[in-house]
């Protein structure tokens, strides 16, 4: 049996186990169910084939009804969940505001680069005016553009 499938098979047996004391018939029952879980995992060639047949298969089916059996037959092994364990879901009003919130944030950040942007151009242009500053320009710019030809 591929291992990706023996490991699936081995988590949905784990889950039983993890989540109720079992008894011995219920254990019997899973001994059953995985008996022809496992047949079917053998005739698989890797673990997408298997997830694919098991799920179309009735076994998924048996797999389901057996955890609903067993929650209603054997003692629970997961901690009850309290209010104070959820946490509060935001309004709808907390949502929109997050969201307006974002909005102008990313406004406000593409309006600095733009200004930030037209700046740096306008003292660039400043710049050239400066006699020897505005030859230092152009002599770098034809460096930069000869410097894409040499390789």
């Amino acid at each position: 049996m591929d291992a990706q499938i023996k490991m699936s098979i081995d988590g949905r047996r784990a889950a039983f186990a993890n989540s109720y004391e079992l008894t011995k018939e219920a254990e019997a029952k899973i001994a059953d169910l995985f008996k022809e879980i496992e047949a079917l995992g053998k005739s698989c060639k890797d673990s997408a084939d298997f997830e694919a047949k098991l799920a179309a298969s009735p076994l998924n089916q048996q797999y389901i009804n057996l955890f609903t059996e067993l929650a209603q037959s054997c003692k629970s092994k997961l901690a009850p969940v309290s209010d104070a364990d959820i946490e509060p879901q935001p309004t709808k009003g907390e949502v929109a505001a997050d969201l307006l919130k974002n909005d102008l944030e990313m406004a406000a950040d593409g309006t600095v680069q733009h200004f930030r942007g037209r700046a740096y151009r306008a003292a660039h242009d400043k710049a050239r005016d400066i006699p020897v500053v505005g030859d230092a320009i152009d002599l770098k710019n034809k460096i930069d553009f000869f410097s894409r030809f040499k390789k």
